[in-house]
């Protein structure tokens, strides 16, 4: 009997790892959509040559939609990891399903802005956000 509930155990385990897995590859997915989506509908709108503002309200529905998908999708993957430490019987902090992603997108941004501000900033703008990323 004790070897039962120990197999039911590890079988919801493992469910639940594969549930999380799955849940990562959502979000790299949703992630990818954000940059496909825009460029589908611009090659649309160019090989169309139709009324600019219906492409427009269709993109941003399209990113609203894929918003509200993705934080749907990491809210479930955050209530599932708040399960699997409850049952392990573990505390801790839950980690965010794709930090690499983030800490790239923030690297481009933070590129672009030096790019786009060495041409256009005055120094004190500079020196002012320079100050703000040392904190």
């Amino acid at each position: 009997m004790e070897r039962d509930y120990e197999e039911i155990f590890q079988k919801v385990l493992d469910y639940e790892q594969t549930l999380h897995e799955k849940n990562r590859k959502r979000i790299k997915i949703g992630l990818k959509c954000i940059w496909i989506v825009p460029l589908f509908f611009l090659a649309l709108l160019f090989l169309t040559g139709s009324n600019k503002v219906i492409f427009l309200i269709l993109w941003i529905v399209s990113l609203f939609a894929l918003s509200i998908y993705l934080i749907v999708v990491e809210y479930m993957d955050y209530n599932l990891q708040e399960k699997i430490m409850e049952l392990k019987g573990e505390e801790g902090t839950i980690e965010a399903v794709t930090p690499a992603d983030f800490d790239r997108a923030a690297q481009i941004i933070r590129k672009t802005r030096e790019m786009i501000g060495e041409g256009l900033n005055s120094p004190a703008e500079t020196q002012a956000e320079d100050g703000e990323d040392g904190e």
